[in-house]
């Protein structure tokens, strides 16, 4: 990973995902465990993360553009997926 990376969860819904644009809604993740409960801890190995577990940094969500994102490095559980969203919709109120 190039200095300055950071990897993410994409959030983006299949909705969003088929909009004729170029950004996708993502959520940092961290090896750094604060000991906050909305930060959703990332365990699975099928992550591709250096370090496990992992935390989401759901109030650090943001729009990037694709040509940011620079390549697959695994995949989420659907349940830490299902509890990232969990999250995100608290945050926003939805």
């Amino acid at each position: 990973m190039a200095s300055g990376c950071r990897p993410a969860v994409i959030v983006s819904g299949p909705l969003h995902l088929s909009l004729p644009h170029a950004v996708v809604f993502v959520v940092p993740v961290t090896s750094r465990d604060r000991g906050l409960r909305h930060q959703i801890a990332i365990t699975s190995q099928a992550s591709g993360l250096s370090k496990l577990p992992s935390f989401t940094r759901p109030e650090d969500t943001r729009a990037v553009a694709y040509e940011r994102l620079d390549r697959r490095i695994g995949t989420v559980t659907p349940a830490e997926l299902a509890a990232v969203r969990r999250i995100l919709r608290a945050f926003l109120d939805l």
